[in-house]
C-alpha cells in the first residue's frame, strides 16, 4: 500500500521520456485509494456479518472482496501484457470458479483487506514505471475491444469503486 510519504514521491516522479511531470498518477493514485477505502470499511468488523448478503442473489462484502482481489491480480496482468507486448489479447477471469476455489466467505476479512491491497499495489508499481508515452499502449480485451492503457485503468478503477459502494451497503444493513 502506498503511504502519503510514498504517494509525495511518485508524484514528484518526471517522466523519462517526456521530461514533463507524470500525467497520469491520479490514475494511479485512484487505484491505491480503492485499497485504502476498502480497509477502512472492513476494518474492526465481525466476519460473521461480512458474510451476510444484504438481499436474497447479492453478494455478500467477502465475496465482493473477492471478486475485487480477482479482479485486481488480473488487471495487472492485462497491463503487464499491454505495456510490454505488442497488441496482446488481454486475459479475463472465470469470476464463478475463482469464488469457488478460493472460498472468499470463509476467509479472514483482515488476510483478504491485504491480498487486495498487494494486488492493486502490483498494478500501481507497474503502473508508476510505465512512461506517460507509453499510456497509449494498447490490447485486445475479449468483450470490450482495443482499449489502452489509460483506458484499462480507469474503466478498472470505476468497475473498483462501484465494488467498494457495494460493500459499504452491505456492510450498512448487517
Amino acid at each position: 500500500m502506498t503511504t502519503g510519504d510514498d504517494r509525495i514521491r511518485v508524484q514528484n516522479r518526471i517522466d523519462f521520456v517526456t521530461g514533463a511531470v507524470r500525467r497520469y498518477l491520479p490514475d494511479a493514485d485512484a487505484l491505491t485509494q480503492i485499497a485504502s477505502d476498502v480497509q477502512a470499511l472492513i476494518a474492526n468488523r465481525n466476519g460473521a456479518s461480512l458474510r451476510n448478503a444484504p438481499a436474497e442473489g447479492e453478494w455478500s462484502a467477502l465475496r465482493t472482496l473477492g471478486h475485487m482481489i480477482a479482479y485486481a491480480r488480473v488487471l495487472h496482468d492485462q497491463l503487464d501484457r499491454m505495456a510490454h507486448m505488442t497488441d496482446p489479447v488481454l486475459p479475463m477471469t472465470d469470476d464463478a470458479a475463482v469464488a469457488e476455489q478460493e472460498d472468499w466467505e470463509s476467509r479472514d476479512p483482515e488476510e483478504l483487506t491485504a491480498l487486495l491491497t498487494a494486488a492493486i499495489g502490483e498494478a500501481v508499481e507497474l503502473l508508476k514505471h510505465v512512461p506517460d508515452s507509453s499510456w497509449g499502449r494498447a490490447g485486445l480485451h475479449p468483450t470490450m475491444g482495443r482499449r489502452s492503457i489509460v483506458q484499462q485503468v480507469r474503466g478498472a478503477s470505476a468497475h473498483l469503486r462501484s465494488h467498494v459502494e457495494q460493500i459499504e451497503a452491505a456492510v450498512a444493513s448487517a
